[in-house]
């Protein structure tokens, strides 16, 4: 395939005729334009796992400090059972902590610190692999471990010159209004446990009022080492098998969800 831009031909990039290390590079480079609804960080930082310990490429971390994405660039030739999918399963399956956070606020002078180390302690990061050529034979695999392909072709001119084509799943953003999903915890159902607990605007101990179906409940944060929840300081009004959606209104109150 050849692309014409200005009269300028490009030409497709084979992934075999290319290093892993080149193609790195141009996705460093261009990062910030292929996810602008992110920060984007480089994250070479060891994350271990039971399928062992490995080291991911980047990280996109939502612009609120809600979620945040690991992002492993790989190249199309590479075996997806031997080589692509052992990394999936340790990014997904990872222990991050606030080792994680640290590095990451290193890295980025536009990152907050401590927002950071908040993100860390709600829920797993999902897993993007960007791959420099469609292969349809990973996606299904890989979705598995709700994760995502992202496809970024290289065409290059003889003037080495690049132009991306971008297609393939493609990582968003959450809606603005919404803080974080949350649920009753599995095993201690009295709280709700919070996926991401930067926004809650409030530390460990704090207390706070949250609109539900009309009226004020009123909750403070518990935190542990790698979890944050909501305790009541009443009945629990929200229902076990539910999750829900903690939304932030206009004037800046909170308020409970259920999610459709």
């Amino acid at each position: 395939m050849r692309l014409l831009l200005s009269d300028e031909w490009f030409d497709a990039v084979a992934s075999e005729g290319q290093y892993e290390s080149e193609f790195e590079a141009v996705i460093r480079s261009r990062a910030q334009s292929l996810f602008p609804q992110f920060h984007v960080v480089p994250f070479r930082m060891a994350v271990e796992s039971e399928d062992g310990r490995r080291i991911p490429d980047l990280a996109l971390v939502d612009l609120s400090y809600r979620f945040w994405w690991v992002v492993e660039v790989e190249m199309a030739h590479h075996s997806l059972y031997r080589h692509v999918l052992p990394q999936v399963s340790a990014f997904a399956g990872g222990r991050y902590g606030v080792e994680h956070a640290d590095y990451l606020a290193r890295n980025s002078d536009d990152l907050d610190k401590v927002a950071l180390q908040d993100m860390v302690l709600g829920a797993q990061p999902r897993v993007i692999v960007v791959v420099n050529r469609n292969v349809p034979d990973w996606i299904e695999p890989i979705r598995r471990f709700d994760a995502l392909v992202t496809v970024v072709e290289i065409f290059r001119s003889g003037r080495n010159q690049h132009i991306l084509r971008v297609n393939g799943d493609y990582p968003y953003a959450e809606d603005a209004q919404i803080v974080s999903m949350c649920r009753l915890d599995k095993n201690i159902p009295n709280l709700v446990q919070i996926d991401s607990p930067a926004g809650l605007g409030i530390v460990s101990g704090e207390q706070i009022e949250i609109d539900f179906n009309g009226g004020l409940t009123n909750w403070s944060r518990l935190d542990t080492s790698d979890r944050v929840w909501l305790v009541p300081t009443g009945r629990n009004p929200l229902e076990a098998g539910k999750e829900y959606h903690l939304l932030r209104d206009t004037d800046r109150s909170l308020s409970f969800r259920t999610r459709i």
